[in-house]
């Protein structure tokens, strides 16, 4: 067994970060969660840090073999966000995927973990086509709250995920979840 389906499945020895037990494996920032913790050892740490890393080097190939196919699904990915980024300030989009990415039993979560990070460029977080697929469907900033409606999952229309979030600034100003249903 290897060391995330060990930390998704033994939930009464390794505890994820909200105590709740996951069926998506916990994403980078988690596992660095988990090591500074103690949850974790090195050698664990490095072996699911080399499956994140193997699945990044999968997809990378697939792109080296299809260009076309990933051309489109880029061109896709920086149109949505071009859409976002009319109506809304990057800094915004890259505090709500962070928020996104901390939710544990988020499956997205595991692709938004450096959304922080603002040498990423914003349309590489964001998946049209390829599964999983990410959107933002609909985002709506207040001052404290933002209400996004969200779709990940699969690719096909009628079997997409869609859920509607509403995250609030702590007393630090930090985006946190406040509520999540399936819209």
């Amino acid at each position: 067994m290897n060391p995330i389906e060990k930390f998704v499945l033994d939930s009464s020895k390794h505890v994820l970060l909200n105590s709740a037990v996951s069926n998506t494996p916990p994403s980078p920032s988690q596992l660095f969660h988990l090591l500074d913790t103690g949850r974790m050892n090195q050698e664990e740490f490095r072996e699911a840090m080399r499956q994140h890393a193997q699945e990044i080097i999968v997809e990378m190939e697939e792109d080296h073999q299809n260009p076309m196919s990933a051309f489109l699904e880029q061109m896709l990915c920086r149109r949505a966000v071009s859409k976002l980024l009319r109506r809304h300030e990057e800094p915004v989009i890259r505090e709500v995927l962070l928020a996104l990415s901390e939710i544990d039993d988020f499956p997205p979560a595991r692709w938004l973990w450096n959304a922080g990070h603002p040498h990423m460029p914003l349309h590489a977080f964001f998946r049209s086509r390829r599964e999983p697929v990410f959107r933002i469907a609909q985002m709506e900033v207040m001052p404290q709250v933002i209400n996004v409606v969200v779709e990940h999952g699969s690719a096909e229309k009628d079997q997409i995920t869609r859920e509607d979030f509403c995250l609030r600034r702590d007393r630090r100003g930090r985006l946190g979840l406040e509520r999540r249903r399936r819209a």
